[in-house]
């Protein structure tokens, strides 16, 4: 629990860090002294769950109500006018790793008459649905301007949905049902929006997939939102939040999965409000080509593109939930976007049409997030993750199964892969690492024909990244969730020999879920890593981690992208939009140097693309020791065409790339001073 005294400037811890989770809030409008706290624990059983409450503005808290140890604090509301009378909705809900719980016998709405000395459990005797083994998620709020009137929804988890609206006008003594329910999602355990009009405290709001609105007692309901019959500017689906203006009801601002919307005439138009950085990026990428262009995936809000190569030019290109995105590194208008379950869609012009690839997939079995990627040395072969590897050799178009089950089989919601990384040997067979929700690793050594699980010496949970070093194949390295298992501690593991055996090496990393790491090809023990409580790196392998940078909200990172040749790092924040960082000053390598290079200039290869051969041309302007070399994606050397004093004058040489793969590569001129230059070129055979 976290509080403000300036506005939100600043926050200061305030203890019940043992709850974890929070359903609600709630400050009493008559002594901002108490505040109740709604506890809603871990995923799985805890003793944390409970309703807590503080009389010194949270100085220190007690626990007021506790039911069991699978049953959490929802929501909690207070009496406007009573400072003893309180409401708590306690839902009975655990979430372990293989299946998902909304619902049973503990859920209920209680009421305190005492100030949560003691509680009543509301029932069928007081008009309420009787306790059931498919009671789901109760929300509940008392009439702002009448707090006699107290208004409850009831969730089911046959279908989970709304079965009920209740209304007491006697303090929560004794309910009665509405006449009708508004229309129900399928999925409404997600949804727990309850609001009364300010005012007249006979209109009642609920939200679902849309806002509601009736006032009479629900013989109607009026959709205010009708996300999916306009554009998503104008309103969005999945609806959490609404606060009605107290000075004039007709002013409202709706929070939802797509943002803030406001209305000033009563919910007739929407306005969007674009001014908050508040996306909830999943996955990353960029345009190794042209680095300014950067791509994302979102939480129900699309996969979105910076298509004009700047901060302003960002567009929806992909709808649905967005997730992992790639670019051709060998032609930019090629770009894979993502929705659900393995929705991949390609774009050959730059992100204006997306052909669905997903055709010939086998989908039996999909992660909410499937991973995907392309191959190392060849951008026309597309690798996909269900619980078996797809392999592509035409960008999508058609698809190969070259694995068995890379999971430990169908159980519940488990057994489907998440991440995946591949190099390549010198024999040119590739070597690809995949990890699946269920703790399974597993890596092939010649292209798919033969599969070895590498789990032993990892704890089981869910794996959020494993990354090869393109180096040396042998290297990997895995990164640990932990959520849904409630663990913690062990997050970050490296091998160096195929995953026989496995080295910790946490450290001294926070004990929050590590989702992505990032290789730094110009140092052999550089490592960047996004977790739930930022960035941070270590240049020792691993022996000890710092914090990254400044500047970066307090927000999980799910996804880190390094463009080497520029030393940009992309953190993709799942809350807080996405983020770059120059990092030229920590590794060494094929950084561009902040200022233009004055001694000399360095122009661009021609032919650009090339098939095998490239001449590069600089000019000196004062006699300097000058290399010239050639790195790959990696950021490793291929090439050093020149290494030596140059006299002031123009120059060329030829580049030959015929033993080299197709694909994207940087060439740097630097001088002994460390001003240097870097361009790109582009071999394609």
């Amino acid at each position: 629990m976290l509080k403000s005294t300036d506005k939100g400037d600043t926050w200061n811890v305030i203890g019940l860090s043992e709850v974890l989770n929070f359903g609600a809030i709630k400050v009493h409008p008559l002594n901002s002294n108490i505040v109740y706290a709604a506890g809603m624990g871990y995923r799985s059983k805890s003793v944390n769950k409970g309703i807590y409450k503080s009389t010194n503005a949270g100085a220190t808290w007690t626990k007021v109500l506790f039911v069991s140890d699978s049953t959490s604090g929802m929501d909690v509301s207070i009496d406007n006018s009573d400072i003893n009378i309180v409401y708590a909705a306690m839902w009975q809900r655990i979430r372990p790793p293989s299946v998902s719980s909304t619902g049973g016998l503990t859920s209920g709405l209680y009421r305190s008459s005492n100030g949560g000395q003691n509680w009543t459990l509301l029932g069928a005797t007081n008009g309420l649905p009787a306790p059931s083994a498919t009671t789901g998620r109760i929300s509940i709020n008392v009439g702002k301007g009448n707090s006699s009137f107290v208004y409850s929804i009831y969730k089911t988890t046959t279908g989970n949905n709304i079965s009920g609206v209740y209304k007491s006008t006697n303090k929560g003594l004794n309910w009665t049902s509405l006449a009708t329910i508004p229309p129900s999602s399928g999925f409404d355990w997600y949804f727990g929006l309850i609001e009364t009009d300010p005012i007249n405290v006979n209109i009642l709001y609920v939200g679902s997939v849309d806002v509601y609105k009736t006032t009479n007692n629900g013989a109607a309901w009026i959709n205010l939102t009708n996300a999916y019959s306009g554009s998503f500017d104008q309103q969005h689906p999945d609806q959490h939040v609404l606060w009605i203006n107290p000075l004039n009801t007709q002013s409202m601002i709706n929070g939802n999965d797509g943002g803030i919307f406001t209305t000033s005439n009563g919910g007739t138009n929407w306005s969007k409000k674009y001014d908050l950085p508040i996306s909830q990026y999943y996955a990353a990428c960029i345009d190794f080509i042209n680095p300014l262009k950067k791509y994302g995936g979102t939480q129900d809000n699309g996969s979105h593109g910076s298509i004009n190569a700047g901060p302003a030019g960002w567009e929806v290109l992909y709808g649905g939930d967005g997730f992992h995105c790639a670019v051709d590194y060998t032609n930019s208008n090629v770009i894979y976007m993502e929705s659900q379950n393995g929705g991949v869609g390609r774009s050959d012009d730059g992100g204006n049409n997306f052909n669905d690839i997903a055709t010939g997939l086998d989908l039996t079995r999909t992660n909410w997030s499937s991973p995907y990627m392309l191959d190392i040395q060849n951008p026309s072969i597309v690798y996909f993750g269900s619980y078996v590897l797809n392999k592509s050799t035409n960008k999508g178009n058609n698809w190969t199964v070259i694995s068995p089950d890379l999971t430990k089989g169908a159980n519940g919601r488990l057994g489907t892969i998440t991440c995946m990384s591949n190099s390549v040997l010198p024999s040119t067979q590739r070597v690809i690492y995949t990890g699946a929700d269920d703790g399974r690793v597993m890596v092939t050594t010649n292209s798919g024909t033969n599969w070895t699980e590498i789990t032993t010496g990892l704890p089981v949970r869910y794996v959020t990244d494993v990354v090869t070093d393109k180096r040396n194949p042998a290297i990997a390295y895995v990164t640990l969730s932990g959520f849904n298992m409630d663990l913690s501690n062990t997050h970050i593991f490296r091998t160096t020999n195929y995953g026989a055996n496995w080295v910790n090496i946490t450290s001294n990393l926070l004990n929050v879920p590590a989702n992505s790491l990032i290789i730094d090809y110009n140092k052999d023990s550089t490592l960047f890593v996004g977790t739930d409580a930022g960035v941070y790196y270590t240049s020792r392998l691993g022996a000890s981690w710092a914090q990254l940078g400044t500047g970066l909200p307090n927000a999980p990172v799910f996804d880190l992208v390094y463009h080497q040749a520029t030393a940009k790092l992309i953190a993709a924040t799942h809350g807080r939009s996405m983020f770059e960082l120059d990092i030229s000053n920590l590794p060494s390598g094929i950084n561009n140097n902040s200022e233009i290079a004055t001694e000399f200039s360095l122009k661009q290869n021609y032919p650009n693309p090339f098939n095998p051969s490239t001449n590069i041309s600089f000019e000196i302007k004062q006699k300097s020791f000058i290399t010239l070399k050639v790195f790959d994606l990696t950021g490793k050397v291929v090439a050093t065409l020149v290494s030596g004093i140059k006299a002031e004058g123009s120059y060329s040489v030829k580049f030959n790339g015929e033993n080299l793969s197709s694909g994207l590569y940087f060439y740097k001129l630097e001088s002994d001073n460390g001003n240097n230059e870097v361009k790109k070129m582009i071999l394609l055979k």
